[in-house]
């Protein structure tokens, strides 16, 4: 029934008595305000000026709620009407006085309608405004999941949203495992994955159990339907499921109303349950004492699932992408691995080099990220730009595979068939002057006229050409070590020792043996060889060596990496680069040279020393290491920073590194 309510002088605005007594009159807005106060739907009639008078404080009142109870009529001329309602929009009629009893009525049935109308809209809008933001709340926590890429934190993220848009005060979360043989499902299993509740601890350890209807979980999995549970202690008695009392016995809890929906993939397949418990009146109360259980514990209704079930699917979808990148991940970590093994395989001496400089580089990097000050206080990498580094670093020396082996195993100055050369013709020519020498001693004794002295001669001649023989094939053993030439006189001895023109190996092969013997016992070109000042390596050979780098990054750029490793090839191909352009091969300078390339120069550089495991060159100790790091620091090769950081936090003591290492000593 609709009230009328007068705001100003009734006997001025209506014609005779509407209804037995008279309609409550009022003077002001604020006693307008007080007396609706107990009254259900109220039509208000009120003189146009007065509402002109308080114009903005008549709007606010209605915008503020008093339109869903209150119809506003105004009460003017009816030449003036049309000016009273573009001048007041808020009003919802106009009417001329003297308003008679019939025509109130009719108002009154316009007023009583406009106000139901009123109502039904503003729960349709209400209606529609949960729904909005129910609906952005999911697509935000749809958002929120699919960004997540690390599968524990997403079934984290999972269970806690699930439990905050319902209000749930626990929840489990359970994944399905199914064994397949040849497409076929042997045996299918709920593991326990996750357990949240905010009222008591949750001593969780993740197991499993068959997936059969005995547990609402896997009841729910089977019939792949929503359960909806109001006491998991008063179940009908035909109910195919129980709910266990396990935990509540142990802590203490009460497990009351229940959620139970499962997670479905693209084929309507569950892949996983979320179980959610205790639905509380208030979301931020504590179930502390046990007592407050049926105080504030109320069942899960229709809309809960609902979300609950949204939530899910959407939940379904982010698992099974993180999965799928994360089984993609560990694929691509394989061939990385798989990669870096292949090239260790060729050169036996370096194993497990590229894997200790990742373990070095990352290292490194990590410490560079927690650092708050200096010039790299505002350098941050992303556990996908950490992982890009350590793919970088573990395929840094790919390009070797390109190098041939004989050089890339190349332990002395001679390769070793060279060597053996060398030593088969000096054995043959030692035998050969044993021979001649032989021979002219008989014949010096069968044609009787040799005398002591010239036998004596021949000797002499004999032991110093052997002994001539044996000098220079003693030089060349000392020579063909690979270490760096510090004796000049042995150096010099080597280059004056007359060798035969050759322009290559293979002109040499060319030349008997007997040519040989004649001298000079050595070639040019092996002169040339063992006249290498550092290493074991000739210009060309070491040309060959340094052009893995460019054979790494051609071959690293072949492959599509995603867009958050899209830098590998060029980070690896920096690590041969110095500060001061002296690298190879590129000749880059220090603003050029990514900081992540210099890490993994420092951290090469430091293992190439101190592995043990190189044929060519002994290893030094970690203080020599550090020495000869810190002299080309200082000749501008190597970032002084990031130099510092490498040996002020030891990253060479990981135990990782030192078990490599160890383990390469035991071979």
């Amino acid at each position: 029934m609709t009230q009328v309510l007068i705001w100003g002088r009734s006997r001025e605005m209506l014609a005779g008595d509407p209804f037995p007594g008279s309609p409550e009159e009022v003077d002001t807005l604020d006693t307008l305000c007080e007396s609706l106060d107990g009254k259900g739907a109220t039509l208000v009639l009120a003189e146009a000026d007065r509402i002109e008078a308080e114009r903005d404080e008549v709007q606010a009142w209605l915008d503020n709620g008093a339109a869903s109870q209150v119809v506003l009529v105004a009460v003017a001329d009816r030449e003036n009407g049309d000016a009273v309602l573009e001048a007041l929009p808020f009003v919802d009629d106009v009417i001329a006085p003297p308003v008679s009893p019939n025509r109130l009525m009719r108002k009154l049935g316009q007023a009583h309608q406009a106000l139901t109308n009123r109502r039904e809209k503003r729960q349709l809008e209400i209606a529609v405004e949960r729904k909005s933001k129910e609906l952005d709340t999911l697509n935000k926590i749809g958002v929120d999941l699919s960004a997540e890429r690390d599968i524990n934190k997403l079934l984290e993220r999972i269970l806690t949203k699930s439990r905050e848009i319902t209000g749930a005060d626990a929840g489990s979360l359970y994944l399905v495992e199914r064994e397949k043989v040849n497409g076929d499902v042997r045996a299918e299993r709920l593991r326990f994955k996750l357990a949240q509740n905010d009222s008591v601890p949750v001593p969780f350890e993740e197991s499993t159990f068959p997936l059969d209807d005995s547990s609402i979980a896997g009841h729910a999995a089977r019939q792949n339907q929503p359960i909806r549970v109001d006491d998991v202690y008063d179940m009908p008695s035909d109910s195919p499921f129980r709910a266990s009392q396990a935990f509540d016995e142990k802590s203490g809890y009460r497990t009351k109303s229940m959620l139970v929906v499962p997670m479905r993939d693209h084929q309507n397949e569950v892949i996983g349950i979320v179980q959610l418990i205790n639905k509380k009146r208030d979301p931020a109360a504590l179930l502390r004492p046990v007592s407050m259980v049926d105080e504030e514990v109320i069942p899960f209704i229709n809309v809960d699932e609902q979300l609950a079930g949204s939530l899910a699917s959407q939940a379904a979808v982010a698992f099974l992408n993180a999965k799928l990148l994360q089984d993609i991940q560990n694929l691509f970590e394989s061939f990385v691995k798989a990669a870096a093994y292949a090239i260790e395989q060729r050169d036996v001496s370096t194993a497990g080099h590229s894997e200790r400089v990742a373990i070095l580089t990352v290292g490194l990097a990590q410490r560079v990220d927690a650092i708050r000050t200096g010039p790299f206080a505002d350098k941050r990498l992303s556990p996908d730009q950490m992982r890009e580094l350590e793919y970088a670093a573990l395929l840094h020396d790919f390009g070797k595979v390109a190098v041939q082996e004989r050089v890339l195993l190349k332990e002395k100055k001679l390769l070793r068939s060279q060597l053996n050369i060398i030593q088969h013709r000096f054995a043959y020519i030692a035998k050969s002057l044993e021979a001649e020498y032989l021979r002219r001693r008989l014949d010096a004794l069968t044609s009787g006229q040799s005398s002591s002295a010239e036998l004596a001669a021949l000797e002499a001649a004999y032991q110093t050409r052997r002994a001539e023989l044996d000098r220079i094939l003693e030089i060349v053993l000392k020579s063909n070590e690979p270490t760096v030439v510090s004796d000049e006189a042995n150096l010099r001895a080597l280059r004056d020792l007359p060798s035969r023109p050759t322009p290559d190996w293979e002109a040499e092969e060319e030349i008997s043996l007997d040519d040989w013997v004649r001298g000079p016992f050595l070639s040019s070109i092996e002169v040339e060889a063992l006249s290498i000042r550092r290493g074991s390596l000739s210009d060309e050979e070491r040309g060959e060596i340094e052009n893995h780098v460019e054979e790494t990054y051609h071959f690293l750029s072949r492959i599509p990496w995603t867009g958050d490793f899209r830098r590998i090839p060029e980070i690896a191909y920096a690590h041969h680069e110095k500060l001061n352009g002296t690298g190879y091969p590129r000749g880059l300078t220090a603003p050029d040279i990514r900081v992540e390339s210099r890490m993994m120069t420092i951290s090469d550089i430091y293992d190439a020393l101190v592995a043990q495991d190189r044929v060519y060159k002994p290893a030094v100790s970690p203080e020599r290491a550090l020495d000869i790091l810190t002299e080309d620091m200082t000749a501008g090769k190597l970032d002084e920073t990031l130099l510092s950081i490498f040996i002020e936090a030891r990253i060479w003591d990981d135990p990782e590194f030192k078990k490599l290492i160890r383990w390469k000593r035991r071979r």
